[in-house]
């Protein structure tokens, strides 16, 4: 009896030892564990930057993982607008959104960073704000609201758009522009004089047509990816603010994965991040080039002191905002700035 205890003590040893090291084999294997769907949605058309690398990173996840690991893109509002997007990501029925940083003000005062106009100097700027310290306590600071952040994608810089020539802020006095549904972003036109009206993006191309309103303002992806420009003759290069669009993951829903799957998946969201943000640049000269030589549309390039002018009406707007925001946020994006003048 003591012998067949012996062995049975070895014998369960022996099994202590292995198991570790087979789970271990199976988490370093993605192509072992339980199979995954990601729903990725956005409000953008299908094609541009970002729709295209989300769907590259389902190529990505599939090809790793044998499959294993699967991804739906639905674009164009398919799945709700921006706000029900952020909902459906907090009760977890959507894995993934690419979401606006207009909406995320509701969450956290310090996304209200990236929403002051002309914040950033150049995208080497904004890139190094967003992948460094400021980018990633932007995104821990979502996390109680129930979004992981995975990535600041590159949407392009922000534009206004409008049937009357822009060239100094007084030439927005009196323009209905449309806005997303940001205060901030209210704000900042009406300190210019125009009247800031919030609408769904889905009803923009509608209301532009029917001259219930007379300039919005986009990145060239979505002023070419919704035809806004058939609608707008002037695209009044303004950069007011370096549009991102943060990828979120849904945290009652990350939570769940392995920590395998959680590097497996943010390690290919890294390589999406690179793909984009080069897709994107090349993608905003190419539909710049495009719409300026259509013959029906007018391209105008703010000079610096131009664009000084518009920010120094915006003032007002980091008057009221910097002591939301933090100071101390809006002082580090100064100094990245500097590097870069």
């Amino acid at each position: 009896m003591k012998k067949l205890s012996v062995c049975l003590l070895v014998l369960m040893a022996a099994i202590a030892a292995f198991m570790p090291a087979a789970w271990a084999a199976e988490d370093a294997d993605p192509t072992k564990g339980e199979k995954v769907v990601i729903k990725i949605a956005h409000v953008s058309q299908a094609g541009v930057p970002i729709d295209v690398a989300s769907n590259k990173l389902g190529e990505d996840l599939s090809k790793k993982t044998d499959g294993r690991i699967t991804v739906q893109v639905f674009p164009a509002s398919a799945l709700g607008n921006n706000t029900e997007l952020l909902e459906q990501l907090q009760m977890g029925t959507l894995e993934m959104a690419i979401s606006s940083v207009a909406f995320l003000g509701a969450f956290t005062d310090s996304t209200k960073l990236l929403d002051l106009p002309y914040l950033f100097e150049s995208d080497a700027a904004a890139e190094e704000v967003l992948d460094g310290p400021v980018g990633q306590k932007i995104f821990s600071q979502l996390e109680p609201s129930g979004f992981k952040g995975l990535a600041w994608l590159a949407t392009g810089w922000r534009h206004v758009t409008s049937n009357t020539e822009v060239r100094k802020p007084e030439d927005m006095q009196g323009q209905k522009i449309r806005v997303m549904e940001n205060q901030m972003h209210i704000d900042h036109f009406n300190a210019l004089g125009a009247s800031a009206v919030p609408m769904a993006f889905s009803e923009l191309y509608t209301a532009l047509q029917n001259k219930t309103m007379d300039a919005e303002e986009n990145p060239f992806a979505n002023i070419d990816g919704n035809r806004l420009y058939e609608v707008q003759k002037y695209i009044i290069k303004t950069g007011h603010i370096y549009d991102t669009s943060p990828l979120l993951a849904s945290k009652v829903w990350w939570d769940k994965l392995s920590k395998a799957d959680q590097e497996l998946i943010q390690g290919c969201v890294n390589d999406m991040l690179k793909f984009e943000r080069k897709l994107s640049a090349e993608n905003e000269a190419e539909l710049e080039a495009k719409i300026g030589s259509n013959g029906k549309n007018v391209i105008i390039t703010l000079t610096p002191e131009e664009r000084a002018a518009f920010k120094n009406a915006a003032k007002p707007v980091y008057d009221k905002y910097g002591p939301q925001i933090g100071e101390d946020l809006i002082k580090q994006v100064e100094e990245v700035n500097k590097k870069y003048k």
